[in-house]
């Protein structure tokens, strides 16, 4: 977190400068070089003024352009939160979560949160083809970038076609290399639903953001290569840093 020591003087006009303008600018650089990725959000206004020697009148002035040029949001009550760059998640006939962020130079990383077996929501039951009562494996993870959490998925497998992947699961073994082991060399989208959505506060938590932003949501269906479903699921993703962009001339080349 940066400090008063940053900025050695308080900022004045003798540089033909604005003093807001001066301290936007200084603001800016500090975003842009990641000052405050540890917790997201700038110091309190209060914080700012003394910082800076100024009334706040003027910082909320340099505060508002941070905000026209889309480096930060002020969330009433909460505060003002860097807006860093949108990652871009590729929705194709192939998309695949580590590729998707290896590209852009990210650490793909996963926190299994939930993995049970458990009877077939309604839902699910009918996307997989099942019957009424079929039981299904529900696994629940938390998909990171440079370890942010950047959404929340949840996936349901047909427990009998796959008795076993939990176990796996819990070992570490990835899902492309689980569904390998079960014979399914290769596997495709079928089709992707999006939505937005208000989060629930335990969704919240976990993408760690406010419960007052929207959330984005891809209800997907994966099959096999015969055209079998193997996974049906919810992605729940933080609009906050993630954009969706569907790409139906190519594959994005593990599974959202």
């Amino acid at each position: 977190m940066t400090s008063e020591r940053t900025f050695p003087s308080a900022p004045g006009r003798r540089s033909g400068v604005a003093v807001w303008k001066q301290i936007a600018d200084t603001l800016s650089t500090e975003i842009r070089n990641r000052a405050f990725s540890a917790s997201g959000r700038l110091p309190s206004e209060n914080e700012l003024s003394l910082r800076f020697g100024v009334n706040r009148h003027t910082l909320r002035q340099a505060v508002a352009a941070l905000q026209l040029d889309g480096l930060v949001r002020i969330e009433p009550g909460r505060g003002t939160f860097v807006q860093h760059e949108l990652l871009d998640y590729v929705l194709s006939r192939r998309t695949r979560f580590s590729e998707n962020l290896q590209r852009q130079g990210l650490l793909p990383s996963k926190q299994l949160l939930t993995a049970r077996e458990m009877t077939a929501p309604e839902r699910a039951a009918h996307e997989l083809r099942l019957d009424k009562g079929t039981k299904v494996l529900m696994v629940e993870m938390l998909d990171e970038a440079n370890n942010q959490p950047i959404a929340l998925a949840t996936a349901y497998y047909p427990a009998a076609r796959f008795a076993g992947l939990l176990e796996m699961l819990n070992d570490g073994t990835s899902t492309t290399d689980i569904l390998r082991h079960f014979g399914v060399a290769d596997y495709v989208r079928a089709e992707s639903r999006i939505t937005t959505q208000m989060p629930s506060d335990e969704t919240a938590r976990l993408l760690k953001q406010a419960t007052s932003r929207p959330v984005l949501s891809v209800e997907c269906l994966d099959v096999d290569m015969d055209g079998r479903p193997i996974k049906y699921g919810e992605t729940v993703f933080c609009g906050d840093r993630v954009q969706l962009v569907v790409s139906a001339g190519r594959d994005a080349g593990e599974s959202a």
